[in-house]
């Protein structure tokens, strides 16, 4: 009778497994959009392809990874989601949702209910990357990925992943963007993506893929407005891993250089007067293209002022729409907090002088063999 009940105890603690799924009969989301129009929210849902990503592990496939959509409507976020479930026949599973494109609608309108609908919505993870754009959510999500991958190897899935080759704009994840929005001096920068069909072709048949083109500014849940990549140049300079800029040398020779590893202070100065506040920038130099030796010392100053001006650029194009990208408001208030009240009661915040920018570049170097002496000259000039 001992023996027959131990048996039953461990056959009762065993049949607990016999409710799991298997992985390949559920539906993985990848990536949520959400827009308002109407006076409703339109929500797709992306889905993963699973079968194809387990191809891909064992090398890659030879037919396109199909994108399978979700699309509901409805008065709340949860509501519109619903509305997919009655037709995806399948559990949806949210382990896998790596990106959140936010309609420009929403960003003017709705981001606090929709971020506080994806916050209290216990299966969905706030790690995935958020995004804004013009477009139709389903132009976004239909883009293609080179060589048959499928979309989980996009740029705007692991956007961290291209930085060192391409930088853009500093990825942005939920869990920050629900941080920040409750920062009252804080200017918050959203990455905007849009569609292209013109950079990448299969033989001569046009592939739409998805680029960063600028970003988003805003404070707290209000809009400020929008900047190109072209605007926030100088931004994208000091906050990213590498970036290229192309020089002229004395007989008008172009030479190509690589900035990396960028290091930037805000510097913050108070006398009986007034506060200035300035910026002092470290970042390394690589000369990667010149076809003839160059001067390392006069490089060396114009890529100081060619920093220091497209710096000084993308702060007055924030300023003109409100913004403060490089978030001196945000310093002032949390460690001289006693003077942005009082800066907040006049509306006279400090201004950032073009002066007030100093650049420090790391010794030159070069990886062409015709600037092979370009330490030297540098050195021997100091």
């Amino acid at each position: 009778m001992r023996k027959f009940l131990i048996i039953f105890c461990i056959l009762s603690v065993i049949t607990g497994c016999t409710k799991i799924h298997e992985i390949q009969f559920q539906a993985y989301a990848v990536g949520i959009g959400i827009d308002y129009k109407d006076d409703e929210y339109h929500v797709v849902l992306q889905f993963l392809d699973f079968s194809n990503v387990a191809k891909t592990e064992q090398g890659k496939s030879d037919q396109p990874s199909p994108v399978w959509l979700g699309e509901g409507k409805g008065k709340t976020v949860e509501d519109a989601i619903i509305k997919i479930y009655h037709g995806i026949q399948i559990p949806v599973n949210y382990d896998q949702l790596s990106i959140f494109v936010f309609g420009k609608s929403v960003l003017e309108n709705r981001l606090s209910e929709t971020v506080d609908a994806l916050d209290t919505n216990f299966n969905i993870r706030l790690t995935g990357w958020v995004y804004g754009t013009e477009e139709h959510v389903n132009k976004i999500f239909t883009t293609k990925v080179p060589f048959n991958y499928p979309y989980t190897n996009a740029r705007v899935v692991q956007p961290e992943y291209m930085q060192q080759q391409d930088s853009s704009i500093p990825s942005l994840s939920l869990q920050e963007l629900i941080y920040q929005i409750h920062e009252p001096a804080k200017t918050i920068l959203v990455p905007s993506i849009s569609t292209k069909d013109t950079i990448i072709k299969v033989e001569q048949e046009k592939l739409p893929v998805t680029i960063f083109n600028g970003a988003y500014l805003m404070n707290g849940t209000k809009l400020k407005g929008h900047l190109t990549e072209s605007d926030l140049g100088g931004f994208i300079r000091v906050n990213t891993v590498r970036s290229p800029v192309t020089l002229k040398d004395s007989k008008g020779e172009f030479v190509q250089i690589e900035l990396l590893n960028p290091k930037m202070k805000r510097v913050v100065n108070k006398d009986q007067n007034d506060i200035r506040i300035g910026l002092d920038i470290k970042i390394s130099a690589i000369v990667r293209e010149s076809s003839k030796q160059i001067l390392a010392p006069k490089i060396k100053r114009q890529i100081q002022e060619e920093i220091r001006k497209d710096v000084y650029a993308a702060y007055e194009k924030s300023q003109k729409i409100g913004g403060d990208i490089y978030q001196f408001e945000d310093y002032l208030y949390r460690y001289m907090h006693d003077d942005w009240k009082s800066l907040q009661a006049s509306r006279t915040f400090p201004s950032l002088n073009k002066k007030d920018i100093h650049v420090e570049i790391a010794p030159l170097k070069s990886i062409n063999k015709i600037n092979a002496g370009v330490d030297t000259l540098l050195n021997n000039r100091k």
